[in-house]
C-alpha cells in the first residue's frame, strides 16, 4: 500500500478544515442576516464543500493506486465478533460523553477569554434568538448530515484512508491522526481539547483492531444522540 509522506499526511488532514472554515465565513454573516443560525451554516458548507471534497479526493487516490473501487481504499476491513463490536462501541460512546461533560467549563473559559476576539457567530453554541421554525430545520439537518453522512465520509477518509497511510510514523500514527483530525475542525476551535481526548481511544481501537466499523459507528453513535439532544433546546 502507497504510504503518504509525513508533509502530505499533514496537509491531506488539515486542508479540508480550511475550505470547510472559509465556506463557513462567508455564509454564517448572510444567514444571520436573514434570521437564520450561524450552525445552519456549517452544515450547509458540509454538504456543499466538505462531503464532495472527501469523495473526489478519495476518487483520486483510488486512480492513484488502481483501485476498483472506494471501498477498495479501505484496507482495515477485519472485523471483530458481534459482541465486542457491541461493547467497544457501548464504552467508547460512554467515553466520550464524560469527556465532552468534564471538559465543557474549560472550553466556556476558552471561548470567553482566548477566542473573544472572533465574532460572535463563530462561537455561538446555543439558538437564543432565532425562531423555532429556523431552529427546527438546522437540527433536521443535522440530524441527517451530522449524524449519518459527515461522519461515514470522515471515517473513511481519516481513519480508512489517511490513518493506513501513515506507517512512516511509526506507533505515534494514531495519535498524530487524532491530533490533526481534532485540529481539523477550525470552526470550532473552543473543543480541540475534547475532541482530541474523546477521540484518541477510538482511533487508537480501529488501529489496533484494523475495523473500521469501530469508528464508522461510534462516530455516528455520537454525533446521533447528540443531535437528538439538541431537539431539547425546542422545548425549553
Amino acid at each position: 500500500m502507497r504510504q503518504l509522506s509525513k508533509t502530505r499526511s499533514i496537509l491531506y488532514h488539515l486542508y479540508p478544515g480550511v475550505i470547510i472554515t472559509i465556506c463557513f465565513a462567508i455564509l454564517a454573516p448572510v444567514f444571520v442576516k436573514y434570521g437564520l443560525p450561524p450552525q445552519l451554516s456549517v452544515l450547509v458548507a458540509i454538504a456543499i464543500a466538505a462531503v464532495p471534497l472527501f469523495i473526489l479526493h478519495l476518487n483520486k487516490a483510488r486512480i492513484n493506486e488502481h483501485k476498483n473501487s472506494l471501498r477498495d481504499i479501505n484496507p482495515y476491513k477485519r472485523k471483530l465478533s458481534t459482541g465486542k463490536l457491541v461493547l467497544s462501541i457501548t464504552g467508547l460512546v460512554i467515553f466520550a460523553f464524560i469527556i465532552w461533560g468534564a471538559t465543557q467549563p474549560l472550553n466556556q473559559v476558552i471561548t470567553q477569554k482566548l477566542l473573544s476576539w472572533l465574532p460572535d457567530w463563530y462561537t455561538v453554541q446555543d439558538f437564543h434568538g432565532y425562531g423555532k421554525r429556523a431552529i427546527l430545520i438546522t437540527l433536521i439537518l443535522n440530524l441527517l448530515l451530522n449524524g449519518i453522512i459527515a461522519p461515514l465520509a470522515e471515517e473513511y477518509y481519516f481513519r480508512g484512508y489517511l490513518l493506513p497511510r501513515m506507517e512512516n510514523w511509526g506507533k505515534w500514527s494514531f495519535v498524530l491522526n487524532t491530533v490533526l483530525f481534532s485540529l481539523y475542525h477550525f470552526w470550532q476551535p473552543y473543543v480541540y481539547l475534547t475532541l482530541i481526548m474523546a477521540m484518541m481511544p477510538m482511533v487508537w481501537l480501529i488501529w489496533k483492531t484494523k475495523d473500521l466499523r469501530v469508528g464508522i459507528y461510534t462516530h455516528c453513535a455520537l454525533n446521533i444522540i447528540g443531535a437528538l439532544a439538541s431537539f431539547g433546546l425546542l422545548i425549553k
